[in-house]
């Protein structure tokens, strides 16, 4: 996907933002530099006058070698895969280790499941989780869940929209659709890239205008949810699964 530098720098500071990145902070980057989400890894602590930490892909296959990391470099904010952070509870637990420095831990790639946020409380009662979920055609994550409990919903939320996004619920013929109605999630803002280069065809069928507000873009997701009672979305599975 060819996105913009507007939709780069508006979830770079959304992420600063939301996760509180702060002057001094140590932030982790733990994603290759083929992945979009290594990106806010990489710079978001040097624009606030922080470190990055690079943490190789051989230290990541080693579990205890990870946690040395973390816990000898002073991380305080971090981006974890769901199963990868299951690990690293379950390494923590057994060895009695603590992550003193951790401030905030994020999830993204995988559907957060509730159990996982139970663990990571009863762990870290006091250092907040972000369920972070977007796409690369969105300049990476349209949505921020920062839980500093256990949610009482069945399933985890996936948040609020990124600073200047919009994300909706919408039917085949892009009308919106009333809360609790399951429909695609479609998103729009500056976030949403241009579409895929030299492939018309595909870009065609997943971005668009936005019907609400023309002539900015929206981009077709894919991933089905419905709005809650309580205004948060929940995410319920590929449409093509």
């Amino acid at each position: 996907a060819m996105c913009e530098h507007d939709g780069f720098l508006n979830h770079l500071y959304a992420k600063i933002e939301d996760l509180g990145v702060q002057e001094g902070d140590v932030v982790a980057q733990t994603a290759p530099q083929c992945f979009d989400i290594s990106l806010w890894q990489l710079v978001s602590g040097l624009l606030m006058g922080g470190r990055t930490l690079i943490v190789e892909q051989d230290v990541i296959m080693d579990v205890h070698t990870f946690i040395d990391a973390l816990a000898e470099n002073g991380v305080q904010v971090a981006q974890l895969v769901p199963t990868y952070l299951e690990l690293v509870l379950s390494t923590l637990a057994e060895e009695h280790r603590e992550l003193p420095g951790l401030r905030v831990m994020a999830v993204t790639g995988e559907a957060l499941k509730k159990e996982l946020v139970r663990r990571w409380f009863d762990a870290f009662p006091t250092v907040p989780l972000v369920n972070c979920y977007g796409l690369t055609e969105v300049s990476d994550d349209s949505n921020h869940g920062v839980m500093h409990a256990l949610p009482a919903h069945r399933s985890v939320p996936l948040g609020d929209p990124v600073r200047n996004s919009r994300v909706y619920v919408m039917d085949e013929r892009l009308q919106l659709l009333p809360v609790g109605f399951p429909g695609e999630i479609v998103i729009a803002g500056v976030c949403v890239g241009r579409g895929y280069v030299n492939d018309p065809e595909r870009t065609a069928a997943v971005f668009g205008r936005d019907p609400l507000r023309p002539p900015e873009r929206l981009y077709r997701s894919g991933d089905f949810g419905r709005w809650l009672p309580s205004g948060e979305l929940e995410y319920l599975g590929r449409r093509d699964s």
